[in-house]
């Protein structure tokens, strides 16, 4: 059996020529061509639209401006826009945004600190004759401008309801930051005149009190300055601290050194320029002392009518409430009275073991001898003896001068003024 072969059967083509000589066809031709050229004739001539392009933002040249080479800056965070009418070909003005537009001020006029009205400028990112800008709706902002300084503020506290109880002494109260930074506009920072913290607690303290406080600006005439423009290094709450001590009044004691021996020292007369002195102390240590010791006062420096200024210093943990610095002790003219006298009698003591010494010095003349006068006046050179005390100089041979501490034999209220020394001689001792 033969296969049949597949005949193919060629496609018609399509003749325009034909085409248009069928007149149902150029009928549906006619209509469509009369709508496109009418539609393109009444876009062409239909009259121009006006619509608002809204936000668009306004930008500050800041960069390269004199304001900026002057140090000055732009006070605040200026966010501005502007709304910007346009008419154009509707089809056209639909499709705009506000980043088809600048909005800018220029600065060029800003040569010192202080608030200008500038105007704003608005132009479009590209040249379209199919539309134009008529309008914006921001026509102009206000902007500050100033230098911008840090300053540094002690911290005041006012704590008018906190006082001592009777007894005690309030010291000045203190934060635990002693200084407030504070940034800003020149112009707003020089109007603070103080920083405080004010504590509003009324009490009666006996010990130290610890409260916490806000930090607040003050101006001169003591108004509070409120500015979102300055900035502080401490927002938060502030630590404060009232010192509260103990106060007692305790008399002054002065203490001599180089007395003579057997002195009776409790006769000696003399005056302080204050017996007593106001002390305070932040424990109750305060309350195991029952004088302040001044001093010393070297005996051999002590003659009659003699005026001696003696620093005060007090021990850690003593506040000098009353703030003296120094106190004068004197002794009186009236009732003493002086006279020269020579020591032959030498009393060597404390020689080391070991070695032997000798005083090659037979006499000191003219030794000032000082004390009460019916004591002075029946003194004589037999009265006095003089110690030459050889620790000072342990273990040390040959010939030298040794300080030689003079006395008044038989516990007298008398002494020698004056520093004298002896000769001695030393050697060591051979076995």
């Amino acid at each position: 059996m033969k296969n049949k072969e597949k005949r193919t059967v060629p496609k018609p083509k399509i003749d325009l020529g034909n085409l248009f000589n069928n007149n149902t066809f150029v009928l549906v031709f006619s209509i469509v061509m009369g709508i496109i050229v009418w539609f393109a004739i009444y876009v062409d001539q239909r009259p121009n639209s006006n619509t608002f392009i809204t936000d668009v933002p306004i930008t500050i040249n800041y960069e390269n401006s004199t304001a900026k080479d002057l140090g000055l800056e732009i006070i605040g965070d200026p966010q501005y826009t502007t709304d910007v009418q346009v008419n154009g070909k509707k089809y056209k003005i639909t499709r705009l945004g506000p980043d088809d537009f600048t909005a800018q001020v220029s600065l060029a006029n800003v040569t010192e600190p202080g608030e200008y009205t500038l105007p704003v400028q608005v132009i479009r990112k590209e040249s379209d004759p199919e539309y134009s800008v008529i309008s914006w709706t921001t026509t102009e902002v206000t902007l500050v401008f100033d230098k911008v300084v840090t300053k540094q503020f002690p911290i005041e506290i006012i704590a008018p309801g906190l006082s001592a109880a009777d007894g005690y002494l309030m010291e000045t109260p203190y934060a635990d930051i002693d200084y407030l930074t504070v940034k800003g506009p020149e112009s707003e920072v020089n109007k603070i005149d103080r920083c405080v913290i004010r504590i509003d607690t009324e009490q009666e303290l006996t010990e130290t009190f610890n409260v916490s406080g806000q930090v607040v600006l003050l101006e001169q005439n003591g108004d509070e300055i409120k500015s979102d423009q300055l900035e502080m290094d401490n927002q938060d709450m502030v630590s404060v601290t009232i010192p509260i001590y103990k106060a007692k009044t305790l008399p002054l004691r002065v203490e001599f050194v180089n007395i003579p021996r057997g002195f009776p020292i409790d006769e000696l007369s003399y005056t302080l320029s204050r017996s007593s002195l106001l002390v305070a102390s932040p424990s109750e240590t305060i309350d195991n002392l029952d004088a302040i010791t001044i001093g010393p006062i070297d005996f051999r420096t002590i003659d009659v009518g003699s005026e001696i200024t003696l620093d005060l210093d007090l021990a850690a943990g003593l506040k000098n409430v009353e703030n003296v610095e120094s106190v004068t002790v004197t002794f009186p003219s009236d009732g003493l009275s002086s006279k020269n006298l020579e020591v032959s009698n030498f009393v060597l003591e404390n020689v080391p073991t070991g070695y032997e010494a000798q005083v090659l010095t037979e006499r000191l003349r003219n030794i000032k001898v000082v004390g009460d006068t019916d004591v002075v006046g029946d003194l004589t050179s037999d009265d006095l003896v003089g110690i030459v005390d050889m620790s000072q100089d342990s273990a040390k041979t040959g010939r030298y001068s040794v300080t030689v501490k003079i006395y008044c034999q038989g516990g007298v209220l008398a002494w020698a003024v004056g520093e004298y020394t002896v000769d001695v001689n030393v050697r060591q001792v051979i076995s």
